[in-house]
């Protein structure tokens, strides 16, 4: 029978961050990451896993609440059979003051401190190696050394940048040609946060898992983990969803609509039809765009408030703009087209799509403005 090991790669679950943009939210949410990690753990105790493999940034810095950390410590415990290895990241790097540092992790926890180094299972034939970041930057990969060529299962556990020959990155970076050459059976990388294809670069297979629950709205869609096997010269792994919760930017043409509340109302429905019947759980940023009346001006606040009686977090930025002709505008004797004009001309006389852009931002702005529609916090 051919030998392998069952595995569950995660990497990049950033416990403990901020999330201040979530405000009153903050706090549960990242209680539902935390409670993702107690999720894999519990798959790992119900589908037999025997290597649970975390590729950095799993806190995301080392000043963790005492709280978080002796949860993550009884959860590792919890599962005594399953190997659990670790690699620090850029967010959660080893130091003195890392929660890496302690000595009261369970004892089936392999934390990797040094730049590269091994541990062997003889046991099940694997032998695992890891590479941690020792600080916030590392511009040179730190793989030194090439798995042995003998018949157990090799894997490396990696945070950093998987990048072309010669591109420069401060995350560790490490090419296709060194996978290659490393001889490794597979690579679970860590640091990018959206999941690749399992990978092979000669008889290595890598992948990034991405993070298995999205922090931010630069993670959206659904998130998740690799699980599957791990063989002399190949793998078998299937990509799993982990996340509670999915983050997604929409953008909205209010084109027609002329009220706050016409406008909630279709969101909502285009929400539902776009993201099932579970739609409410999820997190929004929603872009306006087209043109507004006459007379009426969105209120992005007011419109984020109806949404989120409705849906678990909705934000909601206002790039629509007033339906008017500036040319007319422009041309009519008053303060109001004196601006128009001269805006006109400031954007005529652009020579960047950048300096054009801002200058028509300013331009809508200032013309609601004149209707006292402006906050102070306008979008």
């Amino acid at each position: 029978m051919m030998d392998k090991i069952k595995i569950l790669h995660c990497s990049d679950l950033h416990l403990c961050a901020e999330l201040s943009f979530l405000k009153n939210k903050a706090k549960s949410r990242r209680l539902e990451v935390l409670n993702t990690l107690q999720n894999i753990v519990n798959t790992c105790h119900m589908q037999n896993i025997e290597l649970l493999l975390i590729a950095g940034d799993m806190f995301d810095s080392n000043h963790i609440d005492s709280a978080t950390l002796s949860a993550v410590k009884g959860m590792f415990a919890s599962i005594p059979d399953v190997i659990v290895a670790i690699v620090a990241g850029n967010h959660d790097y080893y130091a003195v003051d890392s929660p890496y540092s302690d000595d009261d992790w369970p004892s089936n926890v392999v934390i990797f401190y040094n730049n590269f180094s091994k541990k062997e299972f003889p046991e099940k034939k694997l032998r695992l190696c890891g590479s941690s970041f020792i600080c916030s930057y590392q511009e040179q990969s730190n793989i030194n050394i090439s798995a042995p060529d003998d018949d157990m299962i090799n894997i490396l556990v990696y945070h950093g940048d998987v990048v072309t020959e010669n591109q420069l990155s401060r995350y560790n970076p490490l090419t296709v040609r060194q996978i290659e050459k490393s001889g490794f059976d597979y690579i679970a990388l860590g640091h990018i946060h959206t999941a690749s294809q399992v990978l092979k670069a000669g008889k290595t297979s890598y992948a990034y898992c991405g993070t298995p629950d999205g922090n931010g709205f630069d993670e959206t869609g659904k998130k998740g983990v690799y699980i599957g096997y791990v063989y002399k010269g190949h793998t078998d792994l299937v990509f799993c969803e982990t996340s509670s919760r999915i983050y997604e930017n929409v953008n909205f043409d209010i084109s027609s609509l002329t009220s706050n509340s016409q406008i909630s109302k279709a969101i909502l429905r285009k929400l539902e039809t776009n993201y099932g019947e579970n739609y409410q759980n999820n997190l929004y940023k929603i872009t306006l765009t087209g043109k507004f009346p006459d007379g009426f001006s969105p209120n992005s606040k007011a419109i984020s408030l109806e949404l989120m009686e409705n849906v678990y977090y909705a934000s909601v930025i206002n790039s629509s703009v007033p339906d008017v002709d500036i040319e007319i505008l422009a041309s009519d004797f008053s303060l109001k087209g004196l601006f128009a004009k001269k805006m006109l001309a400031k954007i005529k006389s652009c020579e960047s799509q950048t300096d054009k852009k801002i200058y028509e931002n300013a331009l809508y702005i200032g013309l609601k403005a004149f209707d006292g529609e402006v906050s102070f916090y306008e979008d």
